[in-house]
Order: structure tokens, then C-alpha cells, then sequence
């Protein structure tokens, strides 16, 4: 039997309580959240670089955004996914900055350097512990996302009469991003994500096996952090279960926590 879910949650499940309607009161900055929580490296695909400060803007850059609206679910990775045209073929990745920094994330992508056109996709990885200290809503970020791209001989690129460094970027799109830490039930969720991803499903079978095997009374994982988390996440009310994207990101990772404790009973990570 599955333990009962945290008063707050709780309240927030119902439509009650826990600052369900405001933007962030009193807690974290979701912003924080997300950018601190990822681990040892934010993206998916390409290979990390060290994030660039304030870098020069290359105006022979132009991208355009795939997606205007992005949803972030703790575990997984939203996508990054943006069209370029670069006139002297220089692009090499892709980047993002979140509000309040002038620091460009980005990851390199082998095979666009030489492309006039292209396409740079890639995932930005969402802890599952992102919503922890940050209160039970859908918070919206407004990010920006650029195409990196090398600046040969580190001239002046933006024009402003100085040398400029080996990496600059295209002039910015911004991409809204939706960071879910409620259910659709909460008014906060309601407002900002499409109407057709609000979409309710049962909690899949197989994650109640992982939680009778690795976290109920007497397993491995009993009383552990990990057992709260999973509660917000994949308990019978968790906010997985809320959304079209949620509904399948959880199944898989319940199978697969499910199979890592098949090969490693005494560890059973989720």
C-alpha cells in the first residue's frame, strides 16, 4: 500500500492551499530550480562547453524557434529545437539563457560546422528533484535560445570595436518554457499550458510494482527521500499524471527503475 502523499501536495491535488495562484511566493526561484538541479552536465545530446558570458552577437546568424511553448517535467529533458541560416556556414551548437543571466548554456553538435542551413536540437535535462523547495504550481520561464557559432580569428564580429572570443551567437528567440510542478488541477497549470495537453491517466501498473519492491515497508528504499519524491511524481495523485507527455515519460521511467532493480535488487534507484 502506497503511503499516503504530503499534506501540501495534497492541498494542491484538492485546488487548495500552498500558494497555488501566485508566481512563486516565498520559495524558491524555479529559474534556480531548474538551472542548478541538472547535474553533472544540463543537456542530452552534444557534448558540453563551458557557458559563455555575454557573448558578441554574429548577425550573419538567424535562427528561427520550432516550438514557442515548452513543457519541463522533473526527470526528463525539454527540447531545444531551432532552424538556422548562417552566411559563412560557422554554426557548431546550440545554447540557452534563462532570465536574470547573461550566461549562455550550450552544448557543441557534431556535423552542422559547414552547414549554410540546418537544424539544432537538443535536450535540457530537468532534475527530479527540481520542484523540491519551490512551491506546487506551473511556473513559466521565459528562456532564450541562440545557434552558437565559431568566430574564426576572433575578430569583431558585433561591430563594437573590440576583439571578440572563439564562440558568439546568433541574435536570440525566446522560448517559453512551463516548468510543471502541480497537477492540472491547479489553477497555475490551467493557465499556462494548452488545453490539450491538461489530460488525466491512471497511475500505470508497473509503477506501483517499483514501489512494492524498492519503497513500501520493508524494501530497500523504505523511508528514504526517494520515497517522497516518488510520491509527488508517480504516486497513484502524482503530477506525472496529468499531462499527454507526463503520462508516457512516467510509465517508461517506472519500467525502467523496475528493471534496474531486477539487475541490482539492493539498489533500486528511481
Amino acid at each position: 500500500m502506497q503511503r499516503a502523499i504530503g499534506p501540501c501536495l495534497g492541498l494542491a491535488l484538492g485546488g487548495l492551499g500552498c500558494a497555488l495562484l501566485t508566481p512563486y511566493p516565498g520559495g524558491g526561484d524555479p529559474v534556480e530550480a531548474i538551472v542548478d538541479g541538472a547535474g553533472n552536465s544540463p543537456f542530452d545530446t552534444g557534448k558540453a562547453q563551458d557557458s559563455l558570458f555575454d557573448p558578441a552577437i554574429d548577425k550573419s546568424v538567424t535562427i528561427v524557434s520550432n516550438v514557442d511553448d515548452v513543457i519541463a517535467i522533473p526527470g526528463s529533458a525539454f527540447t531545444i529545437d531551432l532552424s538556422f541560416v548562417a552566411e559563412n556556414s560557422n554554426v557548431v551548437g546550440g545554447g540557452i539563457r534563462f532570465p536574470g543571466s547573461e550566461e549562455v548554456q550550450w552544448t557543441f553538435i557534431e556535423g552542422l560546422e559547414g552547414m549554410a542551413s540546418g537544424d539544432i536540437r537538443f535536450g535540457y535535462v530537468v532534475a527530479k528533484e527540481v520542484c523540491e523547495g519551490i512551491p506546487n504550481l506551473c511556473h513559466e520561464i521565459v528562456t532564450t535560445q541562440f545557434a552558437v557559432a565559431r568566430n574564426d580569428g576572433g575578430g569583431d564580429i558585433d561591430g563594437d570595436g573590440a576583439k571578440d572570443g572563439e564562440f558568439v551567437v546568433s541574435p536570440g528567440k525566446e522560448v517559453r518554457v512551463i516548468l510543471q510542478c502541480a497537477t492540472c488541477d491547479s489553477q497555475s497549470c490551467q493557465d499556462l499550458l494548452p488545453p490539450e495537453e491538461c489530460f488525466f491517466c491512471e497511475q500505470p501498473p508497473v509503477c506501483n510494482e517499483y514501489f512494492e519492491r524498492c519503497l513500501a515497508e520493508g524494501k530497500p528504499n523504505f523511508g528514504m527521500s526517494e520515497a517522497d519524491l516518488f510520491e509527488s511524481l508517480f504516486g497513484v495523485d502524482g503530477i506525472l499524471w496529468s499531462t499527454v507527455a507526463g503520462c508516457s515519460l512516467g510509465e517508461k521511467a517506472c519500467e525502467n527503475a523496475q528493471q534496474g532493480a531486477e539487475t541490482e535488487p539492493d539498489v533500486c534507484g528511481l
